[in-house]
């Protein structure tokens, strides 16, 4: 049977430093001048409209729960992570995160907690306290055959089992409680309606398993008052201990062998009943090794990061919209229409760069006895000239302005190159209040002269 060890979800906390409480100010004032911008043009907003950024990490807001903001990393949403006031709740710690499944199976475990303390450099300690931790194992095999009379456990508070499915098949077997629990489920059925089904394919297919065959998924669910049983307290120490944590949280609840065990000893004392043998093999087969060390280094982290999608441009794209129209930008569709044919033409015929256009001329400097320089230009005939100083109109005084621009206005509707210079010039005209009564403004005219 095919098994694929690993970690399906980690929570955990970074403890902060004394620099963190500016970290926390700064996430504020983000927040506030966006929301500032929204309430000035008396605008309704919505969470996700209000983004932060963490060191060149944007951030999206979900929202306020139990004295902590939540964000999520805005592209992939590789991780959720709160910040909380340093006064606020002093026996918790100020940073929470939350790694999601799309960055576990993409990036790593690893890969993601080494781009958080980059993010939070300066403002966290190396102390990673645990929280909680889901050990799992993908397995190749139908196990809707299982019921719920068919486990047994260690402890008596861990006796609470909830079964979901029918007569015939089992979908879900929930067994324990908080801090120490079981989930066996159906995988291939919870990916049919799952966000991370491209993803989570993808990572079957390249471990070699049959997506037209049953998957089943059996998560334990770790929290830190268990953890502390094993005197656990750390990130670090969880991913050095994973398969002593699997297989002794196989022994508490166990799945049971009911051929081993008569009728009668059944009902009354299943405790006796041999382990299934599906149990003890995926206990035994444990190994993690290889999932734990599918890092990415921090730079490729990055680049994934800055890859762009269809996602990521909608999420631009809107937000675009949304700004001009807090700015009071007049958009309708024939201008979007106008914008997108005007930056796909300058993918498909883009202008040549000044570096690629050839240069017809040898600049020449000639001194002269006196040691004056004068800067003169041979061209490709052999030909030498002197050039033409090319000024700005912002160079130009007021005076000169006027007499360019009468000039220039003469020949506007001689060319496109001629009426953008024309336009230039009124642009500085009207910038300096100098707009003159003697000038006439013409109408654009795309018809030629007669």
């Amino acid at each position: 049977m095919k098994k694929i060890y690993g970690i399906d979800s980690l929570y955990f906390f970074f403890e902060s430093n004394e620099e963190y409480d500016n970290l926390y100010l700064d996430i504020l004032d983000q927040m506030e001048d966006i929301k500032g911008v929204f309430r000035k043009k008396e605008i309704q907003f919505e969470k996700k409209d209000i983004h932060i950024k963490i060191n060149d990490i944007t951030l999206q807001y979900l929202g306020r729960r139990e004295g902590f903001y939540f964000f999520k990393e805005s592209q992939h949403e590789l991780f959720r992570i709160g910040f909380k006031d340093i006064k606020d709740n002093r026996g918790l710690n100020d940073i929470r995160v939350q790694l999601q499944g799309n960055g576990i199976y993409t990036i790593g475990i690893n890969s993601i907690i080494e781009l958080l303390k980059k993010m939070l450099d300066g403002y966290i300690t190396n102390f990673i306290p645990i929280t909680r931790v889901d050990i799992n194992c993908f397995i190749q095999h139908d196990f809707s055959f299982v019921k719920k009379d068919m486990f047994v456990t260690r402890k008596r508070k861990y006796s609470t089992i909830n079964e979901i499915g029918d007569a015939n098949s089992t979908q879900t077997i929930y067994i324990g409680k908080d801090p120490f629990k079981l989930r066996l489920y159906n995988k291939s059925l919870e990916l049919k309606k799952s966000k991370k089904f491209e993803i989570m394919n993808e990572y079957f297919l390249s471990n070699d398993f049959d997506m037209e065959q049953p998957i089943f998924n059996i998560e334990f669910q770790l929290h830190r008052r268990h953890l502390r049983q094993y005197e656990i307290q750390t990130v670090e120490e969880v991913l050095s201990n994973t398969k002593n944590l699997f297989q002794n949280a196989m022994d508490e609840i166990r799945l049971i062998d009911t051929s081993s065990i008569s009728e009668a000893n059944l009902q009354n004392n299943k405790y006796q009943a041999k382990t299934h043998p599906i149990w003890e093999e995926i206990k035994n087969d444990f190994n993690i090794e290889s999932f734990l060390q599918s890092t990415i280094s921090l730079e490729r982290v990055k680049r994934k990061l800055s890859i762009y999608d269809e996602n990521k441009f909608e999420f631009e794209y809107l937000g675009l919209i949304r700004k001009a129209y807090i700015n009071n930008l007049t958009l309708d569709i024939e201008y979007l229409k106008e914008l997108y044919l005007k930056a796909k033409d300058s993918i498909l015929n883009p202008k040549p760069k000044k570096e690629q256009i050839k240069q017809r001329y040898v600049d020449i400097d000639i001194i002269d006895k006196e040691g004056n320089i004068k800067r003169l230009r041979q061209l490709e005939d052999g030909s030498i000239i002197t050039p033409t100083r090319t000024v700005s109109v912002v160079e130009l005084n007021d005076y000169e302005l006027f007499r360019y621009a009468d000039k220039i206005q003469n020949v506007q509707h001689e060319s496109q190159w001629f009426s953008d210079m024309y336009n230039v010039a009124l642009r500085e005209l009207k910038f300096r209040g100098l707009m003159p009564e003697v000038i006439k403004v013409e109408v654009d005219d795309e018809s030629p002269s007669i």
